[in-house]
């Protein structure tokens, strides 16, 4: 299995580097390492890992995160995301992750290896908060603005997901407000809450932030921006509650509960990251302060993905899902 890693990307391509060659134990992994040749000469000098597993693929610089992600993504043709999206869609790699930044993995992703039938534009979603592990939410950053039409595709994505990941039969979805009435959220959540009731979905109704804690439905959809602030506040809540237990309770038995806070509130870090969903081919967006643990994990991810044939899966269960929708 050959998984292509955006080096470029990220605050430190270091940690590309360091995440892909842990990778390298894996007995069924092969690295294709996508950057400019000499740079990762330079970085690969000193490093022990099997050549044999290892393969640099040529790219011409990266696509800044100060950069307007669509616009770079045309501009740069042989940029490190693109020639990453090229090797999926060739079949050359089995997937692909980027740390760097998220907009030109998005459009760079959908560009290339192209959409699901009858979608307007994908999304990434994903657990991000494991206290309540079989809880998905959809969008985390590529859409801040979305019609109600692409939130009943976000929700069919989620239930087609959470079908595959936890095998639950028939997902409840709910829309994320700043109250549980009807009648309550902006304007897209009030116009997106009447689609919604309409359709065929399991549909719970609004449910409100403290509901991600609780699991109170399987599949949580709202706008991009509302979504990747939710999902880097419970990183920052969970990385202070757990600064400051580490620095109040010194006695070793407590290691296990101070460990387990960090991983079930920074979720995104365990899995590497989360999938663009409703492309052809499988991209994980990683944080650009991905550890190189973190670039391992998502490197498993793929591997984990492919392995389920996710992309076969996901489109099957999306097709009966939005088939049911749209015949309402």
């Amino acid at each position: 299995m050959k998984i292509a890693v955006d080096a470029m990307g990220g605050d430190a391509p270091v940690n590309n580097i360091d995440g892909a060659i842990k990778a390298l134990n894996e007995t069924e992994i092969e690295i294709l390492l996508v950057g400019e040749p000499r740079e990762l000469e330079k970085l690969l000098h000193d490093k022990d890992y099997n050549k044999d597993k290892l393969s640099v693929i040529p790219s011409e610089g990266a696509i800044l995160d100060t950069e307007q992600p669509a616009m770079a993504v045309k501009r740069k043709p042989n940029a490190s995301i693109n020639v990453c999206s090229g090797l999926v869609k060739k079949g050359i790699a089995n997937g692909f992750i980027s740390s760097g930044n998220s907009g030109a993995t998005f459009a760079s992703s959908a560009g290339i290896l192209g959409m699901f039938e009858g979608l307007s534009k994908p999304c990434v979603g994903g657990p991000i908060f494991g206290f309540s592990p079989e809880t998905l939410i959809l969008d985390l950053g590529l859409n801040v603005d979305p019609t109600p039409k692409q939130l009943i595709d976000f929700a069919a994505l989620g239930i087609s997901q959470s079908k595959i990941l936890y095998n639950i039969e028939n997902p409840t979805v709910g829309l994320l407000s700043n109250g549980s009435e009807s009648n309550k959220g902006n304007k897209l959540v009030k116009e997106s809450f009447e689609l919604f009731e309409k359709s065929s979905l399991n549909f719970f109704g609004n449910v409100e932030g403290h509901d991600i804690a609780t699991g109170k439905v399987n599949v949580i959809v709202c706008d991009g921006f509302t979504g990747n602030i939710i999902l880097k506040a419970i990183e920052g809540i969970g990385h202070v509650i757990n600064q400051y237990i580490q620095e109040n309770i010194t006695d070793n038995k407590h290691e296990k509960i101070i460990n387990s806070i960090s991983k079930n509130t920074n979720i995104m870090r365990e899995f590497g990251g989360g999938p663009v969903i409703g492309v052809n081919g499988i991209a994980i967006v990683a944080h650009g302060a991905s550890s190189p643990t973190a670039v391992y994990n998502g490197i498993k991810t793929i591997s984990w993905l492919s392995k389920k044939d996710y992309i076969n899966q996901l489109k099957k269960e999306l097709e009966e899902v939005r088939g049911s929708v749209n015949n309402e």
